[in-house]
This record gives structure tokens, sequence and C-alpha cells, in this order.
């Protein structure tokens, strides 16, 4: 196993620290919980002809164990800490490369991650990481602090973090500030070796949000990548009774001002738009997302500097296209819940350009079935099934993909 380093390395310090302390934290400790995961997910895809590593016929069942422990709160601070053992049960091939490894696995479950720092899943030995370890500092009510391994969820960074994220609230007005230095995936269906997103400078993020009254609130925020580019965007929040609407527009920098290395401005924009209510029971939804013609969303693919460090917008299983050049899509779904059953249907399709430069257009169609079942309180079951129809000009073939993960918590 690799060293842990920067926010990590903290976050153990200061929890050492703690521990050490034991007629101080004795409370806090005695308090603390234990929990607990046993998970199997499966996977199998299947496509019309073959396409590369990543676009081919695939099967694999791969199980984890998962334990975790959290303690009291003590001086408002508490610690947290969750780690994930992960071990392939069945590869259709166990030989095949998928681009992130090698074995049907690794296409899910990476075995290599591009020159990333982090240590990575091993095809079948064992292999663990941490999921969680972190700090959380709570000075006042209304200000909160975690420092370490972390979930975030929020505009342009999403899944597993190294990162410090304060949260405050002073009367109506709501802020986010984060810097984070690596992202990854650390979950029972999915393992990513958590990676440097933009050198040792990472991500920063600040956001704020004025809630106006009950119905409406608004959120501007700006995402900077030090040295390599800059996203900002507004968002406005409506809601009334059962029915909530989002409208969202970001924009992106990654031009000859941010490096000067590229020869002209790098810019590009999003257009999100989502509503969503209840009624007789069903929550249907219906959303809508257009990329400006000029570049794809956020320049995922121009600058070699920096990547993505994630986002929350994509809706689908798949939704490769979401993001490319001139890109519009248009989905619909409806969810329905019967006691511990429940069940979400979504089609979409997208309308995007096939190259960087070029005006060929093609369409992709993708529908999902999502079904969930709490089999008891402690066992919990979802299956999917995803259908990608593609365009006919595309060198992916049209494919399906089937996947079914079990958990169990105590």
């Amino acid at each position: 196993m690799r060293k842990l380093k920067l926010s990590l390395v903290t976050t153990m310090a200061i929890s050492s620290i703690c521990i050490a302390n034991a007629n101080t934290l004795q409370e806090a400790l005695t308090n603390g919980k234990v929990s607990g995961e046993v998970a199997v997910t499966y996977e199998g895809r299947y496509f019309d002809k073959d396409y590369g590593d990543y676009y081919r016929d695939s099967g694999y069942g791969v199980g984890s164990f998962a334990l975790g422990y959290e303690t009291g709160v003590w001086n408002n601070l508490s610690v947290k800490s969750k780690f994930r053992a992960y071990g392939t049960i069945w590869e259709d091939s166990s030989s095949k490369a998928t681009g992130t490894g090698k074995g049907d696995a690794t296409g899910r479950f990476y075995e290599k991650r591009g020159g990333g720092d982090g240590f990575a899943y091993n095809g079948g030995t064992k292999s663990v990481d941490i999921e969680e370890l972190y700090v959380k500092y709570t000075p006042l009510n209304n200000i909160s602090v975690i420092a370490g391994r972390q979930v975030l969820k929020t505009d342009w960074m999403s899944k597993t973090h190294d990162a410090v994220k304060i949260d405050a609230t002073f009367g109506s007005t709501d802020i986010e500030a984060i810097w984070s230095l690596r992202d990854g995936r650390v979950y029972a269906r999915d393992y990513r070796p958590l990676e440097k997103m933009n050198g040792n400078k990472g991500v920063y993020k600040l956001g704020l949000t004025q809630n106006f009254n009950d119905n409406i609130s608004a959120t501007a925020y700006g995402v900077i990548f030090p040295d390599s580019k800059e996203i900002y965007g507004a968002r406005v929040n409506l809601s009334y009774e059962e029915t909530s609407a989002r409208l969202h527009y970001a924009w992106s920098d990654e031009g000859k001002s941010l490096d000067s290395a590229n020869v002209k401005d790098v810019k590009s924009g999003i257009l999100d738009l989502m509503i969503s209510t209840s009624i007789y029971g069903l929550s249907p939804y219906i959303g809508y997302v257009k990329v400006n013609d000029d570049l794809a969303f956020p320049g995922y693919t121009t600058n070699n500097k920096s990547r993505e460090a994630g986002e929350i917008l994509v809706p689908f299983e798949e939704g490769d296209y979401i993001f490319s050049r001139g890109a519009s899509t248009i989905y619909a779904g409806i969810t329905k819940t019967f006691g511990d059953f429940d069940a979400t249907l979504l089609y979409g399709n997208t309308r995007y350009y096939a190259d960087a430069t070029g005006n060929e257009k093609r369409d992709v169609d993708e529908t999902t079935l999502w079904l969930g079942y709490k089999i008891t309180s402690e066992l919990k079951t979802n299956l999917g099934f995803t259908y990608v129809n593609e365009d006919k000009k595309s060198p992916i073939s049209d494919y399906s993909q089937l996947n079914l993960t079990m958990v169990y918590s105590f």
C-alpha cells in the first residue's frame, strides 16, 4: 500500500492526537459506533460488435467487505473511518485488457489509472483501500469543517475525494468552500484509485446560496483548477408543494489567459434544466441539457494538465455523450415506490457532433430500468438494466448492460 499524503496525513495525525488523550476522550470513544458491509456485485455487458478494450462483451462478479468506526463528539470534534477490501469472484475473461487493467472486472474496478499515485485493484488478489477517513469539526451550530477522505456531491465535484470542505450558514445564506487534491471512487460497485486532478495545486470551489423563501433559492459558484481551467455557474431552484424545477447554466475557460501554451481561448458553456413532480403516487421528471457548439464541456479533452473532478448532472447509467461538443440531451423518467420495493424507468436521447471540428451529428438513445428491494432492514438489493442504441455511423455498436448488487449492512 502506498503512503497516504497531504490531507489524509493531516486527518490521521489529528485522530492519533485525539485518541492518545484517552482520559479526555474516553466517553467519545465508548460512544463510538462500529459498522460494516458485505457486498456482492455482478455486471454483464453485451455488444452487437466489440470495439476496442472497453466497448466489448464482458462479465464479472466482485465481492467486498467494508468496516467502519465513528467516534462520538469530543470538544466539537469527531473522527470517522471506513476501509473496504475487494476480491474477484468470477470473470468471463481474466486475460483480456479493459484499458484500465487486465480481466473483465477491471473495467469498473480499476487495476491502473493513467499515472495516478494511488494503489490499485489487483485482479483477484487482495486489495484494501480507504473509503472514508476524516475529522469533522463543528465549532458552531452553523459551521462545520470536514478534512480528509470523504464523499462529495456538489457541482463539478463528486464521488470520493481527499479534501477539506467547509459549510456555513448565516441567516438565509449558505456558503460552501472546498479544496480537493485527489478524486476517485471507493464503492461496492465501483473502484477507481484516487488520483491527483491538477498536480499538487488541487481544485478549489466556492459556492453561495441565497434562500429567498421556502420556494425560491439561487446559487452562484466557481470551481478553480489553478493555472489550468475555471468553471463558473449559476442555478435557480424553484419548488411549490410536490413540484420542483432547476435552471442551471455553467461556463468553462481553459484558454490562453490561464495557460500560455494554449494558442487560443478555449471556452464552453452548458445549460441544464429539470422539472419533477409527484402525482397519484408516481414521481415523474423531465430534463434538458445543451452544450455549446464550439467545445465539449467542461473541456475534458482539451487540457492535459488537469482532468475533471466529477459531476452530478448526468441522469443515465452510461451517458457517454452528454458533455460532447454541441450535445443536446432530453430525458424523461418516472419513479414508483411500493412499500420496500422501488422502480425507476428512464429514457433519453442525445444528439452530438461526431468530432471536435466537423459538422456531422450523431444520435444515441439510452433506456434504463432500476429496481430496488429492501429484503430486510439489513439486506438490500439493486438491479439495473440498460440498453444503448448507438448511431449507425458510430464505431460503437448497440449494447445492453445488466448489473445486480446485494449489500448486507451491520
